[in-house]
């Protein structure tokens, strides 16, 4: 808390406690820390991989770059210049024998067709290099992370909240009762029957509930929630985000939010974290909302305003959040081989879903760029520690390396089939037709990560594109009993 306290003169000053200093640095410099030195580290090897590769095969190396685009800062050494970059979407080492990209990479001294031609063989092994090391990576981390335990989120398939008067209610589903399966699938925590209910393809799913030992099947209506581009059933698990304190004078003091409430939708769509609330919320300045809460076992709605927060152009409505989601460290921690198995059924579900997106609603704005990975795994830090981040950091080297090997020209599975058709036609294609190719590609990639970037600050940050204000409404307070 700021408090007062008397200096050595005869005047006193604001200061700023320990205490809330550390805490501070604790819940959020901390982990934006971590996720700056992750990122830079998962870049630098994958361009590692390739400089060490490159150099062992004695090829030209002009340029070792963190980051495209102008130069933040750097040097040369043995005639190679290391820098970092400003637009951080990746990073490159010039090669000028490896269809060379100018206007990305910046010009370089040396010309292809000055220097002796590089084997194919060398150009596969150097494009090869960089995705392995990031799976290397991935590897020593899923190992530490086996040794040193994983903080495995406590969040049981256990309904906390039904609705009064809802059809699930009706249904005779209660509060307590556990979900066991969802469309054939077991699941173990609420994270489970999400991935199951927005993997699914019909309007509505199959839910198998426990109800003390007895088990019973249900079909579940679907809606589709536009503002996370998933589908949700109108189930709330027990981990709930709730209001640990209230600012004086905020909208959420004005419509009766009180210290402890527990929020539960925000205009009829179900939250189960902080960040969920957060999203919704900034989302609407100036838009009246309904928030569904509970307090002291009674479920309310109260209507609030969020107020415009200026400087960063979302809502608020002047509460600090915490999650009811608690996490325990299980050591050991799950194999490397279980790890890759669960990113591997993570790329499998991403794929499937949006290939079936006209039934379950997922697309191109569905995916996530540099601030969606560096907002989620700022959260995976911040909620659940360090051997969170390491667990993100498994998923985002074996995605990096996934990615790079794609055949598309600019990344480094393009590289491998110019140089398997070099190895077939005993000739590499003409210059300027790869140079051509590969900037194009790299000028297309860099707009798709800016035309995703748009959605993750939609989702992070509450940006609105063209939607204005809706009427105001009438406040209301409606308690009902949880049965």
């Amino acid at each position: 808390m700021l408090y007062s306290e008397p200096t050595f003169g005869p005047e006193r000053k604001q200061n700023v406690s320990f205490d809330v200093m550390q805490t501070f640095f604790a819940d959020k410099i901390y982990p934006a820390l971590l996720v700056v030195f992750f990122f830079g580290l998962t870049i630098f090897i994958h361009e590692l991989g390739h400089f060490l590769v490159a150099k062992r095969r004695g090829l030209k190396i002009e340029r070792f770059s963190i980051g495209f685009g102008p130069k933040i800062f750097g040097w040369t050494k043995d005639g190679i210049e290391y820098r970092v970059s400003w637009i951080p979407f990746g990073g490159y080492v010039a090669l000028p024998q490896m269809s060379p990209m100018e206007t990305i990479e910046g010009k370089t001294e040396s010309k292809a067709e000055e220097l002796p031609s590089a084997p194919a063989s060398s150009k596969i092994l150097v494009a090869l290099a960089g995705p392995m090391m990031n799976i290397v990576l991935a590897a020593i981390i899923a190992c530490i992370i086996w040794w040193v335990g994983l903080a495995v989120p406590v969040n049981p398939p256990v309904i906390g909240w039904v609705e009064p008067g809802s059809r699930e209610e009706q249904l005779g589903i209660r509060a307590t009762d556990r979900i066991v399966n969802v469309n054939g699938h077991e699941v173990k925590n609420w994270f489970n029957i999400q991935r199951s209910v927005a993997l699914s393809l019909d309007p509505s799913v199959s839910v198998v509930i426990d109800q003390k030992g007895v088990q019973k099947e249900f079909l579940l209506e679907t809606e589709f929630n536009r503002d996370f581009g998933l589908k949700t059933i109108n189930l709330y698990p027990e981990g709930r985000p709730y209001a640990k304190d209230v600012l004086s004078g905020s909208p959420a003091e004005t419509a009766g939010v009180l210290a402890g409430d527990e929020f539960l939708a925000v205009d009829d769509v179900p939250i189960s974290t902080r960040q969920e609330l957060i999203d919704l919320i900034s989302k609407r300045p100036g838009q009246p909302v309904r928030l569904k809460i509970m307090r002291q076992g009674e479920m309310m709605i109260i209507t609030a305003t969020p107020r415009l927060d200026p400087e960063k152009n979302v809502g608020r409505i002047g509460v600090e959040l915490e999650d009811r989601v608690d996490f325990k460290v299980v050591r050991p921690g799950p194999s490397p081989k279980a790890q890759f198995q669960e990113v591997a059924q993570m790329f499998g579900d991403t794929f499937y879903a949006v290939f079936h997106h006209e039934r379950t609603g997922m697309g191109i704005s569905s995916f996530s760029g540099p601030v969606g990975i560096a907002g989620g795994w700022w959260y995976e830090i911040r909620s659940g520690g360090i051997t969170r981040g390491l667990k993100f950091a498994v998923l985002i080297n074996l995605a990096l390396a996934l990615f790079n090997l794609l055949p598309i020209p600019m990344l480094d599975g393009g590289h491998i089939a110019f140089s398997i058709y070099e190895s077939v036609f005993r000739r590499p294609l003409p210059a300027r037709f790869v140079h051509v190719v590969s900037t194009a590609f790299a000028v297309l990639l860099i707009g798709f990560m800016l035309y995703i970037t748009v959605f993750d600050f939609k989702r992070f940050f509450g940006f609105r594109f063209g939607s204005g204000p809706k009427p105001a409404q009438t406040n209301e307070v409606v308690p009902a009993t949880q049965p």
